[in-house]
Order: structure tokens, then C-alpha cells, then sequence
């Protein structure tokens, strides 16, 4: 025995299958629209630079100036900092970065003064050439180098302020380690 299952014709299937298809189009069509794409201009001109908006500079020491003197790898890297400062564009800025990272590492392999040769400054000297790097990448890569700047500047002036600090300190590292 055969059991039939009567459906009226036009109640559910016959809508479904009549309207299934453009039901099916337009929510192809609406899904497809691409979003409107919002362009955001830079205001920053990227030939116009100004060292005036960032961090000032340290000053060495009397004593820390007359001790570097003759350190003619650290009197270089400073006329380089120098020429950064001057910088108004950014091709100026390339090559003050670029004048400046060949003068770090004319220093790192330079021998330092038995009073600045320490892990201290070493280690302050990575952290800016590390900062250095940092800008020359945004700069190659037409970025802003604002935050990097700032940083860079930030970094040379520990650096410095390493100098004033050792100068300035009168503890003997050898009566601190030697309990004797």
C-alpha cells in the first residue's frame, strides 16, 4: 500500500522554486559590492624636514670635552650629529643618517679612552646605532621617521649623558668588587 502525501501544488514548493533563483542573485549581487575605498591623504610634505621638533641636545662636561679631544672617531661622530641637526630635507637627511652610520662604525672599532671604555657606553652606542637603522628603514621605505627620530635623538643623548655620568662619578669599581 502505497501512501501519498498530498502538498497543495502552488502553496510551498512552487514558490520556492519560482523565486529561488533570483533570491539567490540578488544576494550574490549585494554581498559582491565593494566597499568604497576612503583614501587618506598625508599632510606631512615628505621633502620638508625640521630637527626643531624634536628633543634638545646634551651638553658634555668640561672635563668629559677635554677628554675627548683627541678621540678623533667620537669628534667625528659628533660633527656628523651636527650636520643631522642641520638637516631641512629628507635627501639631507639620508645622508647625514647614512654620514652618520659610517662614523658609529668607524667608532665601535676604534679604541676607546681607558676612562670611556666602558660596557655602559658600549652599550649605549648599540642602542643608537640600533636607532640609527631604525630611521635609514623609514627613510628607504618612505615612512615618517618622526617616532624614530625622536628616539634616535633620545638615544644619543643617553649616550652623552653616559660620558657626564662616568666623569662625574668618583666610586672605584675595583674597591667595590675587592672585598679585601
Amino acid at each position: 500500500m502505497k501512501v501519498k502525501i498530498a502538498f497543495p501544488k502552488n502553496l510551498y514548493f512552487g514558490i520556492m522554486t519560482k523565486y529561488t533563483f533570483p533570491v539567490w542573485f540578488v544576494l550574490f549581487m549585494v554581498s559582491c559590492k565593494e566597499a568604497p575605498v576612503e583614501r587618506v591623504e598625508t599632510t606631512q610634505n615628505t621633502n620638508s624636514f625640521s630637527i626643531q621638533d624634536y628633543p634638545k641636545g646634551i651638553v658634555l662636561e668640561p672635563q668629559v670635552l677635554d677628554s675627548t679631544r683627541s678621540w678623533s672617531e667620537f669628534v667625528a661622530m659628533e660633527g656628523s650629529f651636527d650636520i643631522l641637526k642641520r638637516a631641512t630635507s629628507t635627501e639631507d637627511l639620508k645622508l647625514a643618517i647614512d654620514d652618520l652610520i659610517e662614523k658609529e662604525k668607524a667608532l665601535s672599532k676604534a679604541k676607546y679612552p681607558e676612562s670611556f671604555d666602558k660596557l655602559q657606553i658600549k652599550s649605549r652606542q648599540q642602542l643608537f646605532r640600533t636607532f640609527l637603522y631604525k630611521v635609514k628603514a623609514n627613510l628607504i621605505d618612505a615612512r615618517p621617521v618622526n617616532e624614530g627620530m625622536t628616539e634616535l635623538i633620545n638615544a644619543y643623548n643617553a649616550y652623552k649623558n653616559q660620558f657626564n655620568v662616568i666623569s662625574g662619578s668618583t666610586l672605584d669599581a675595583k674597591l667595590i668588587l675587592d672585598e679585601e
